[in-house]
């Protein structure tokens, strides 16, 4: 059998641990690798790894300073040997049949990553894994997967839901130092896959905690989500340049998306600097490439937020398009 090495980001999160490494130890595939990396927390987090280790022989636990999101997955794949890495968040949980369903699918359609489908949830108390009939599997070869992740998301930006082969994770590290970390790691692995193979069937408990993030404060930090779909945009005009137009799309609708959020928050001076710098780089993105893709309606909203950032987010927001 197949060793899966799943690596779970360990930082402050004592109150949910338990219930994300009880899910993962109580899978029906058991050859798994867990390796839990504690990233300089603070709270009860690091003795509870080590009585999960103490518990489990599977279970391996690195102690670092903290480095961030990026940096504990790192450590974790750096430290990993099993065929296929996967990754769990330390407050989310699993279905116990997910490593089984996903390494079967892996194997059946011969595919470098495998994906599943995932459920949020907000009530801890409540939550139970929909048992019905499996979802719609599909099957892309590295130019469809990435079209996908720009259109229709089937193939998806997040990395918690995905077994990705050790020969490709191994050589695609996450960009320490930023958040938004998916964007531009999904991206790199999925083009260097022959075969991504996909089932909707949600497997990966996402848990939302309280309080939207659209409404918490917007910092300098927020830029690193248009970084990551710039260079992403970048990278694909060299690797697939008919796919380009779409990723230049996704850049300057970031731009867009973001202003508008902004403009759901209490004015100031800082995020006034912030709404101009979006807009600029908006006008800045080559707009000649993503008007050739774009649909009337939205070659009208980008054209109105070239002349008129302001008033078009605020008109999107009161229509309540786009958030």
């Amino acid at each position: 059998m197949d060793l899966l090495s799943i690596i779970v980001p360990v930082y402050n999160t004592a109150e949910y641990l338990d219930a994300c490494v009880g899910s993962i130890v109580g899978q029906t595939y058991k050859e798994l690798e867990i390796i839990l990396v504690d990233d300089g927390s603070t709270d009860g987090s690091p003795a509870l790894c080590d009585a999960w280790a103490e518990k489990d022989p599977r279970i391996r636990v690195i102690h670092k300073e903290n480095g961030g999101l990026s940096s504990a997955r790192n450590a974790g794949m750096a430290a990993a040997s099993g065929k296929y890495f996967g990754f769990v968040d330390s407050d989310d949980v699993v279905s116990c049949r997910m490593f089984e369903i996903m390494l079967s699918l892996a194997e059946e359609h011969k595919a470098d990553i495998a994906q599943c489908g995932y459920v949020s949830f907000s009530d801890r108390s409540a939550f139970i894994f929909d048992k019905k009939a499996p979802g719609e599997t599909f099957e892309f070869d590295a130019h469809a997967a990435v079209e996908s992740l720009l259109v229709d998301g089937r193939v998806d930006v997040i990395c918690w839901n995905k077994l990705v082969n050790r020969s490709i994770a191994c050589i695609v590290p996450f960009e320490e130092g930023r958040i938004n970390e998916d964007v531009l790691w999904t991206y790199r692995v999925i083009e260097k896959a022959v075969k991504t193979a996909v089932t909707s069937e949600p497997l990966y408990g996402y848990y939302q905690r309280p309080g939207s993030i659209m409404n918490s404060r917007y910092t300098e930090k927020r830029f690193d989500g248009i970084y990551a779909l710039g260079q992403r945009a970048r990278e694909i005009k060299l690797a697939f340049p008919d796919l380009y137009p779409l990723a230049e799309r996704n850049y300057a609708g970031g731009c867009m998306y973001h202003y508008q959020w902004l403009c759901r928050l209490p004015d100031s001076d800082e995020y006034r600097g912030y709404r101009k710098r979006l807009h600029g780089l908006f006008c800045a993105s080559d707009l000649k490439a993503v008007y050739s893709v774009a649909g009337l309606k939205y070659r009208v909203w980008y054209t109105m937020f070239r002349l008129m950032p302001a008033l078009t987010c605020k008109l999107r927001n009161l229509l309540k398009i786009g958030l």
